[in-house]
């Protein structure tokens, strides 16, 4: 063998041991995961509690740091900027596939600069309304607004958000005129439904579950394909006419992009048997989470879908938050 060719193959041989030694070395230290929103809500808890097992998982301890604002773009840039090494990841809501095209300038591409690892769990946003809201059913809801544009409105919680776009997207569905109210949070909003200031809302189901029990508010809708299994009575939107009619919110993990494959695949199958333990899937029933897990290609693959879905809303709606 010639000297290059030798040398060449030298080098194959090293790199291959290389990413071998990443997978059975990793992680040889603590690992530290980004929040990008504040302590105690869904995303947190969730972060929290899979931090936990994956240390149980994979030996080594997993820090959970938050670092909320600018929609969350803050602790995403921080993970952009983090070493790929797999030694800083991030638990993230699906915000960032929005702010992808609701806002003018990010300091990083949400396409491009991030290496999925896994979907963790997601839960569908319903279409609810106050209890004494005259229409019995979506097909009266969307006739009573064709009959009367303008005069029903909805809260979507956070403007520029999932639940706010829902919104957006079932007025360009039904081509209705539905007056958006805009709040800065859920516990906002439910308040002045339920005291008829505001008709509809857009919300996940733990938000009203109880007010739907005991007949304040009703809903009209899931917004997904299939019905959710912690409120299999609930009809949804597909089965009613509007198959596009898709809101969910949803947890991920990510990785710097350049991350190692074998790293990533290792963090994907630690995650995935994360997520079958029964405590991890009683957590998330406890605020109507699916446990989902699945390969690092599809966690991809459903953001880039909701960049696309999101984005058409955002730019028909003419929607901008700087």
């Amino acid at each position: 063998m010639k000297a290059p060719l030798r040398l060449l193959a030298a080098a194959l041989s090293v790199a291959a041991a290389t990413s071998v030694a990443h997978a059975d070395d990793y992680p040889s230290k603590p690992v530290r995961v980004i929040v990008p929103v504040t302590a105690g809500g869904g995303v947190d808890t969730a972060a929290r509690l899979i931090a936990t097992h994956l240390r149980n998982e994979l030996g080594q301890t997993f820090v959970v740091e938050n670092k909320p604002g600018a929609g969350g773009n803050i602790g995403l840039d921080l993970l952009a900027k983090a070493p790929a090494d797999g030694y800083t990841l991030a638990v993230i809501p699906n915000t960032m596939t929005i702010n992808h095209t609701l806002m003018s300038k990010l300091p990083f591409d949400t396409l491009k600069s991030f290496a999925p690892v896994a979907l963790l769990g997601t839960t569908p946003a319903v279409l609810g309304a106050r209890g004494n809201l005259a229409p019995k059913s979506l097909k009266e809801l969307v006739d009573y607004a064709k009959q009367n544009p303008g005069k029903l409105s909805y809260a979507g919680c956070d403007t520029g958000s999932a639940l706010h776009l829902a919104g957006e997207m079932f007025k360009q569905q039904a081509s209705v005129d539905v007056t958006h109210v805009p709040y800065k949070g859920c516990s906002d909003s439910v308040p002045n439904v339920l005291g008829g200031q505001v008709d509809l809302i857009f919300i996940t189901f733990t938000n009203i579950a109880g007010y739907v029990k005991d007949g304040r508010m009703r809903v009209y809708a899931v917004a997904a394909d299939q019905r959710t299994p912690y409120a299999p009575d609930l009809p949804t939107g597909a089965e009613q006419g509007y198959p596009g009619f898709n809101i969910d919110i949803w947890y991920g993990m990510l990785a710097p992009a350049g991350t190692p494959a074998d790293i990533v695949n290792k963090l994907n199958k630690a995650v995935n048997v994360v997520l079958k333990k029964p405590d991890v899937q009683a957590s998330f029933a406890t605020s109507y989470v699916t446990p989902v897990g699945g390969t690092p290609e599809q966690f991809g693959a459903k953001i880039r879908s909701d960049v696309e879905r999101y984005g058409a809303v955002i730019k028909k709606a003419n929607i901008r938050v700087e």
